[in-house]
């Protein structure tokens, strides 16, 4: 058996699926619905989406409850393709992990819950209504999820959801996330002529470099604190479990420096970084060009500038009205350009106390012989929002990851250990059999 499940992982890690570019898109759904049938002994489908589709497949043992299983099987591009110690999808094994793009982010974690259900269906012992739903465009944005779940969201409906899978962290616990960070994610373009002018011309005209430094400027203080008027007006104060959470969670400040490779950050303290990192909403700024960036000089007033901007939401911030107060304050500053948007993503905390999380730690304790990590919500964002808003899952959470510090998740040479594979497929069957039990 173990075999088997080893062998699938590899020749899926094989397999090309970058959502980025749509390299070998088509063929991984085909290949993940195959795989789904053969090692369930259920239909699956590959369901079509205004982009990338959605794989789809139900195991109804009917029980009373409804699990909703995320997963997505598409993957981060490559490059640089020469700071790989093997190709990207060889799916080489060698000293006990295996070196492919998506192992730990996320084909590794898919396919390890796929053989855990597996394992209960041959003895008969699945006690919970399983849906599977496997993505191909969570690395560009999940752009065309929240249409597919508004389309399907009767078929969808379940009592609660797990995620794609969190790891473990630097001390080999496995983490269990109980939420997100929501997102707005928009670009600020400015606009003023048809071509660059030479710099002589600075005196009669605007320059949109200088002008869009100042918008900048206005969204954001030095301490980090955004300027948007409302935008902290709802946001939901932290229950006593959720302070309670974020005071245990373990950070080594040191290392975490170390891991991140800037000069300084902006607190000492490791209570501070985790209040920070876990619960401050933020106004980020991901990119911006303007004008000549060359070698040398080039007198130049440049005729275009724009910005990325990413805005990370806690609950209840709601993305769409963030960004109706963003563009208030646009107006109010005087922006006259344009504003693209690129994402919207609903932030989340599940209670520590719901059936979902209860089983998720207490799977985790017998499995890994530790206390695992629990987190109220990850500093980060994935589509989980978008369950818990438009399909009324109450209960969401993030956990049962094969990846760990050493993975390199989206950068060169992405790798999992093997045996922390075969640990979550262990994590997973013991988490099932407690969920379909507890109340």
């Amino acid at each position: 058996m173990e075999q088997e499940e080893l062998n699938t992982l590899i020749q899926f890690l094989k397999m090309p699926s970058v959502s980025a570019t749509g390299e070998g898109i088509e063929e991984t759904a085909n290949y993940l619905k195959e795989t789904v049938e053969r090692v369930l002994g259920v239909k699956a489908y590959v369901e079509k989406t205004k982009g990338h589709p959605v794989v789809y497949s139900e195991i109804n043992v009917k029980a009373k409850k409804t699990l909703l299983v995320y997963n997505h099987y598409d993957v981060q591009p490559v490059d640089p393709l020469n700071e790989w110690k093997y190709g990207p999808f060889s799916a080489t094994v060698e000293d006990g992990k295996i070196y492919a793009r998506g192992a730990s982010d996320n084909k590794g974690t898919l396919m390890a819950r796929l053989f855990a259900i597996k394992h209960l269906l041959d003895k008969n012992e699945l006690g919970v209504n399983v849906k599977l739903l496997y993505e191909g465009e969570e690395e560009i944005g999940s752009i065309n999820l929240e249409d597919y779940i508004e389309r399907n969201a009767n078929k969808l409906k379940a009592d609660s959801v797990i995620m794609e899978g969190a790891g473990l962290d630097a001390k080999g616990r496995p983490q269990i996330v109980l939420g997100v960070k929501g997102l707005l994610y928009v670009e600020l373009v400015l606009d003023y002529g048809m071509r660059d002018l030479h710099s002589s011309n600075a005196p009669i005209v605007r320059n949109p470099c200088i002008d869009l430094m100042k918008i900048i400027d206005s969204l954001v203080d030095s301490n980090g604190r955004v300027l948007i008027d409302g935008f902290y007006d709802d946001i939901r104060e932290l229950s006593i479990e959720e302070k309670e959470l974020i005071r245990k969670y373990d950070i080594n400040v040191e290392e975490l420096k170390a891991n991140l490779g800037f000069k300084e950050i902006k607190y000492e303290e490791k209570e501070k970084i985790a209040e920070a990192l876990l619960t401050y909403p933020t106004c980020n700024v991901d990119g911006f060009e303007c004008g000549y960036t060359g070698k040398g000089s080039k007198t130049i007033v440049p005729h275009k500038a724009f910005a990325k901007l990413d805005f990370r939401l806690v609950p209840n911030q709601d993305p769409y009205k963030i960004f109706e107060l963003l563009k208030k304050h646009l107006q109010k500053v005087g922006f006259k350009g344009e504003i693209i948007t690129h994402g919207f993503e609903y932030p989340v905390r599940t209670s520590p106390n719901s059936a979902v999380v209860k089983a998720m730690i207490e799977s985790a304790k017998k499995v890994y012989k530790v206390e695992p990590q629990v987190i109220p919500n990850s500093a980060g964002t994935q589509p989980m929002g978008l369950f818990v808003n438009k399909l009324g899952i109450k209960d969401a959470v993030s956990a049962i990851g094969v990846g760990g510090y050493h993975s390199n998740a989206h950068a060169p040479n992405e790798n999992i250990k093997i045996e922390d594979y075969f640990k979550a497929i262990s994590h997973t069957e013991e988490f099932l059999r407690i969920y379909s039990n507890i109340s």
